[in-house]
């Protein structure tokens, strides 16, 4: 009895490692790895700190990317690079090695504090730039740039809760800049007409909420992991015909519809990337 009830124990942890294993493995949401936010002025280093958990929250929230921490190296190579718009050979074949499909880079370049009420109360202002990577071709990506300010932060009681009711204020531009910057990964979720075993039109499970919009171009691909390391394998091509909800669109296949079909049926996951212009 002791030695049936010790085989299933070591049964189900087993099942539950796999289980846990195929469920990382089908994560295919972007890749971001985020560097250290440095200041302009070394006196503010540490409200750089603050910025960038507030920045990793945005993140965070919008549920389309794997966040992941750089080493020191690749991070202090990121943020030398990042005042640029470059491409340097040697600094892409060193870090390659990092697997974030984007870095993001972020330098606070001025915090001012205003006391108010006699010294009872702080009012902040805050101006920070953000800074999107290819880290493939080390390139900052088409409006990967962007500078925001804060406007009407509330007086508070410390010149911390200063600064993050003043960086609150730049949240929503933050979280817009995201969408429409970051290129957009979704899955196909269902083929919804075809014909002759051929796909003329699927569903994504994605829309307005992640920035979906009409006529946006997608390349749709399997990852063959036959080889021991993920090798995308390119399908075809579609094209959003109409945003369905916030979470869900349609879109029409523009080349290889039978290539998506065969590969759909044969219950492979098929991701769907934007095509950056």
């Amino acid at each position: 009895m002791k030695l049936q009830t010790k085989y299933l124990f070591f049964t189900f942890m087993f099942i539950s490692l796999f289980k846990g294993y195929s469920q990382t493995e089908e994560d295919y949401r972007l890749i971001v790895g985020v560097t250290k936010f440095t200041s302009l002025d070394i006196r503010h280093e540490q409200f750089a700190n603050m910025l960038s958990e507030r920045v990793l929250d945005v993140l965070n929230q919008q549920n389309r990317f794997l966040v992941i921490d750089l080493d020191g190296t690749a991070r202090k190579e990121v943020i030398n690079k990042a005042q640029e718009n470059y491409k340097s050979t040697n600094w892409i074949e060193a870090n390659k090695s990092i697997n974030a499909e984007y870095t993001l880079a972020g330098v606070l370049t001025s915090v001012k504090f205003i006391r108010l009420n006699a010294g009872k109360g702080y009012k902040a202002t805050i101006t920070y730039t953000i800074k999107i990577i290819n880290t493939e071709s080390g390139e900052i990506i088409q409006n990967g740039t962007a500078t925001l300010s804060s406007n009407e932060s509330e007086i508070k009681l410390t010149p911390e809760t200063a600064l993050e009711s003043a960086i609150k204020t730049t949240i929503p531009e933050l979280s817009n800049y995201f969408t429409s910057s970051f290129p957009i990964k979704l899955n196909l979720v269902r083929i919804e007409k075809e014909k002759n075993e051929k796909a003329i039109s699927v569903l994504l499970d994605g829309g307005s909420k992640v920035g979906v919009q009409e006529n946006l171009v997608f390349e749709c691909y399997y990852v063959d992991n036959s080889l021991g390391k993920p090798l995308p394998r390119i399908i075809g091509k579609i094209k959003i015909s109409k945003i369905l909800s916030e979470d869900f669109s349609e879109a029409k296949v523009s080349t290889d519809g039978k290539e998506i079909y065969s590969n759909f049926k044969e219950e492979k996951k098929i991701i769907c990337k934007n095509i950056e212009k």
